[in-house]
Parts: C-alpha cells; structure tokens; sequence
C-alpha cells in the first residue's frame, strides 16, 4: 500500500512541473508579443532542433518556431526563447532571432 502512495505521489508531482513547464512557457511567449505588438499566427515548440538557440539553451528554456502578425499585417518569422540560463522559466526573460 506504501508503495502505491508513493507511485501516485510522485506521478502527481511529475504531472505538475510538466504542466507548469509548458504553462509558464507559453505564458511568457504570449506575454512577449503582446509586449511588442504581435499576434501569433503560428507557434511550434521545438524539443530537439532549436535554430540559432541548439547550442546555448539550457533545459530550464524553451524554444519556439514563430509566425507573427504585427497591427499593419507584416508578418515575420523567427526563433523565440523563453527563460533564462540559470534560472529557466522562473525567470522571465526572453529572446527573439528572426529570420529576416
């Protein structure tokens, strides 16, 4: 019965961060283009090729493959990376490498 406890514990736990992860994520990828004027027409979050972020990202960040509309209808594309290096997602910064 011990074990059963501490099974669905730790599921429970493990099931939090990943939620809180892609959350918090998405969270500061809407807030930066709101921030800058955009509008998401696309976003797809990269696990493994992450652009120009593959060697300097850390686990704590996340990437993002970007589509954005601005309020005159210009659309970019481009690479957006959400945490920092040493605190990840608890920090709230982020990074943007367009295409252009």
């Amino acid at each position: 019965m011990e074990e059963i406890l501490v099974f669905v514990t730790g599921a429970t736990v493990v099931i939090l961060a990943i939620v809180w992860h892609f959350g918090r994520s998405s969270s500061l990828l809407h807030q930066w283009a709101v921030q800058n004027g955009y509008r998401i027409i696309r976003q797809e979050y990269r696990n493994f090729f992450k652009g120009p972020f593959f060697w300097t990202s850390t686990k704590g960040q996340t990437v993002y493959y970007v589509v954005v509309e601005d309020s005159g209808g210009n659309r970019r594309s481009g690479w957006v990376r959400c945490g920092g290096w040493w605190l990840g997602l608890l920090s709230d910064n982020v990074e943007v490498c367009w295409d252009d």
